[in-house]
């Protein structure tokens, strides 16, 4: 009898002793191929998928995606590209997801959805001026290092409604300060905010600011 030890915990060998051998025996199976040769392979009890934690990953991943869809025009922007909401999503999974499955909630406080390492304004304000008209401060420091030409964005969720209003590079960051308005198809709904600085062209961002919850 011929005895070979392959990788991966398989053996194979040709014998007339044994005659053809098929199926599990103790610890290793058995295949037996047509011209003789015998396999033989370690069992592996395969993994159970449906364990809780793995119930809960792949619950959490459903849980955001349908969540973050209405925001995946915004994503390509953010994070460049129309595989931008696969890093939007992947990024909200570690850090603002709360609840256990299957109760799961986003904490849009915590949600990034712009990166970068432009800076950011350490102060910025919004001010009700109408039921429908807003206006947002933020800090300058002419003679500090931030780039007065960054343009500033503003993003808007109604997540009852799901809709997303990006108002993108509305005004430049040496402005300090830039009105913006709701639709009147808002009124009465609580908006979570944010802001980001880019460069001119998009292609270098700051990370996002959540602004807070604000009621039209």
């Amino acid at each position: 009898m011929q005895l070979h030890i392959k990788q991966f915990g398989m053996a194979k060998f040709k014998s007339s002793t044994f005659g053809k051998i098929s199926g599990k025996h103790g610890d290793v199976v058995a295949v037996t191929m047509k011209d003789g040769t015998c396999y033989f392979r370690t069992y592996i009890i395969p993994p159970n998928p449906n364990t809780a934690k793995q119930q809960s990953q792949r619950g959490i991943f459903g849980f955001v995606v349908k969540e973050l869809n209405c925001m995946r025009k915004l994503f390509t922007v953010t994070f460049g590209g129309q595989y931008g909401i696969n890093k939007a999503v992947s990024l909200a999974m570690k850090t603002c997801v709360t609840g256990e499955f299957p109760d799961f909630r986003i904490d849009y406080s915590r949600l990034q959805i712009a990166v970068g390492n432009l800076l950011v304004s350490s102060f910025h304000n919004i001010e009700k001026i109408t039921d429908t008209l807003f206006r947002l401060n933020w800090n300058y420091d002419e003679l500090g290092v931030e780039n007065p030409n960054d343009e500033i964005t503003i993003v808007l969720l109604d997540n009852t409604r799901k809709q997303v209003i990006h108002l993108q590079n509305i005004a430049m960051r040496s402005s300090k300060l830039v009105d913006f308005s709701m639709p009147d198809s808002w009124l009465g709904s609580e908006i979570h905010t944010w802001m980001y600085f880019s460069t001119t062209n998009n292609t270098h961002f700051s990370e996002s600011k959540y602004l807070g919850l604000i009621t039209v």
